[in-house]
C-alpha cells in the first residue's frame, strides 16, 4: 500500500467484519421505512425482528409491537442490495425503488458500540401478508401514527416523517 493513513482524532478506520458484536466496536444497519400507495406501513411482530435484540418494552405488550424492517449491512454489498435483500426477506416484498434520507451516528450506553444507521424510506409492490413472523400489517400516514411501535415512540416519528418525507 502506497499511503497509510493514521488516524487523530478517530476517524472511522475499520478491519475486516467480526462474526460477533464486539463491545466498544461499531455496527452498520438499515432502519427501512415501508410505503405503498402514499401509506406507511409496519409490521406487528410477536417475537421481534429474527436475529435482533427485543426491545424493553416487549414485555409490556402481549400482541407484539410494531416494526419497520431493519437489519445489518454485508460486507460490500450496495445500500439498494442491502435494502431489497432485508425487505424481502423480512416482508416478503419487492422494492420499486429507495432513497435515503437520513443517517443517524451514536455511541450506545448499553455496551459502548457505535451504532451508524442510514433511514430509508422504500417504496414496495405490493402490501406484505400476515404469517407466523407477522401477525398484522398495520398501515398510516402522518396523522394516525399508532402507538406501539418498538423502537419508535409516536411523536419522534411523526417529528421524523415530517421532516424527511416531504
Amino acid at each position: 500500500m502506497s499511503f497509510q493513513y493514521k488516524w487523530e482524532n478517530k476517524e472511522a478506520n475499520f478491519g475486516p467484519p467480526l462474526e460477533e458484536q464486539a463491545s466498544g466496536g461499531m455496527h452498520l444497519t438499515l432502519e427501512i421505512i415501508l410505503k405503498k400507495d402514499g401509506q406507511y406501513v409496519a409490521l406487528r411482530r410477536p417475537s421481534g425482528i429474527p436475529g435482533h435484540e427485543l426491545p424493553e418494552n416487549v414485555t409490556a405488550n402481549t400482541r407484539g409491537l410494531l416494526y419497520f424492517c431493519h437489519n445489518l449491512i454485508r460486507y460490500g454489498e450496495s445500500i439498494e442490495g442491502c435494502v431489497k435483500r432485508i425487505v424481502q426477506s423480512q416482508a416478503g416484498v419487492e422494492v420499486l425503488g429507495s432513497r435515503v434520507v437520513y443517517i443517524d451516528s451514536m455511541v450506545q450506553g448499553k455496551d459502548n458500540s457505535w451504532a451508524i444507521t442510514p433511514h430509508v424510506i422504500a417504496e414496495i409492490s405490493k402490501t406484505p401478508e400476515t404469517s407466523l413472523e407477522i401477525t398484522e400489517v398495520v398501515t398510516f400516514d402522518k396523522n394516525n401514527i399508532p402507538q406501539d411501535f418498538a423502537w419508535w415512540n409516536k411523536q419522534e416519528l411523526r417529528e421524523f416523517l415530517e421532516e424527511f418525507d416531504n
